[in-house]
């Protein structure tokens, strides 16, 4: 089971571009395999959408809270790494126009060569959604058709999408990517209908260890696997799951990991709080503790 970290940057002026190129060398050095990046547009200061990871719903962060885009961190911190890997935590794909996305993710896959996963979501927040001028009642199907269409424009010499979102005919994207049929799309979401779409479009799934009966919920994304066809021991779907911690506690952590690793994970994504400073040191305990070092 592989081992990797989600990172938060730009949240603070210490957590900077030099901040974010020293964070990724230190993963790369401790043999974490992949830094994965949140993202979203924009946030607000109050919400009246519902949060899926807090029990009353209310976001674990402050008004004033503010996140680099994904996609051009990924591609700063490639040019100062070698091994490490990158995925979107996730990017709320159906807030971006789909041609440009595609555009943009294959010049990442030419440019980290190969390390970047495309981790897509439908998001929760109407309020985004609504800042950035798309329909958010809408927005699962909107998200089936734009996977669809990434994929189409990636691989096809001529390029032919017919949807209710995303239309276009004859389109030329060019170069390729270098990852054969384009970089993994991974579904993130933890809701049935995430896993079903996990099971017919992804290429693997990114769940959030947010419930207090993770066997069972995993469980139910292997009965909608199965009934598509498909396993979460299959070669081809990557199973990624994140886990929130609220600290460092190395027996949490390697009890944690052991769980995962029984219950089929490939790979196990920590969320641990690691301060600016002394974030070396942090990080190494993190790795010691999940059996990195």
């Amino acid at each position: 089971m592989h081992i990797s970290i989600a990172g938060f940057f730009g949240n603070s002026p210490r957590r900077g571009l030099s901040f974010a190129q020293d964070f990724a060398q230190a993963l790369e050095e401790l043999n974490f395999r992949t830094l994965s990046l949140p993202e979203h547009v924009v946030f607000f200061p109050t919400y009246e959408s519902d949060y899926p990871y807090t029990e009353d719903g209310e976001p674990n962060w402050g008004p004033e809270t503010g996140i680099f885009d994904p996609l051009f961190v990924a591609q700063a911190l490639a040019n100062s790494t070698t091994k490490l890997r990158f995925i979107t935590g996730v990017l709320i794909l159906t807030q971006r126009p789909a041609l440009l996305t595609a555009k943009e993710v294959l010049t990442l896959d030419h440019f980290t060569d190969g390390r970047f996963e495309l981790g897509v979501g439908s998001g929760w927040s109407w309020e985004e959604y609504n800042a950035l001028g798309v329909d958010f009642a809408q927005r699962g199907r909107r998200l089936n058709e734009y996977i669809e269409a990434l994929r189409v424009a990636w691989t096809d010499e001529r390029a032919t999408y017919k949807g209710d979102f995303v239309h276009f005919e004859n389109a030329v994207m060019n170069p390729k990517p270098i990852t054969p049929g384009g970089p993994p799309i991974i579904i993130g979401g933890d809701s049935p209908a995430a896993m079903r779409r996990a099971a017919l479009l992804g290429d693997g799934w990114y769940g959030w260890w947010a419930q207090p009966d993770i066997k069972t919920h995993l469980g139910q994304l292997g009965e909608i696997l199965n009934a598509h066809g498909r396993d979460l021991s299959d070669k081809d779907f990557d199973f990624k799951l994140g886990l929130p911690l609220a600290e460092i506690n190395p027996g949490e952590i390697e009890a944690k990991v052991e769980l995962a690793a029984s219950l089929g994970v490939d790979e196990l994504i920590l969320a641990p709080p690691i301060p600016a400073k002394d974030f070396n040191t942090h990080l190494e305990t993190v790795a010691t503790a999940a059996g990195l070092v």
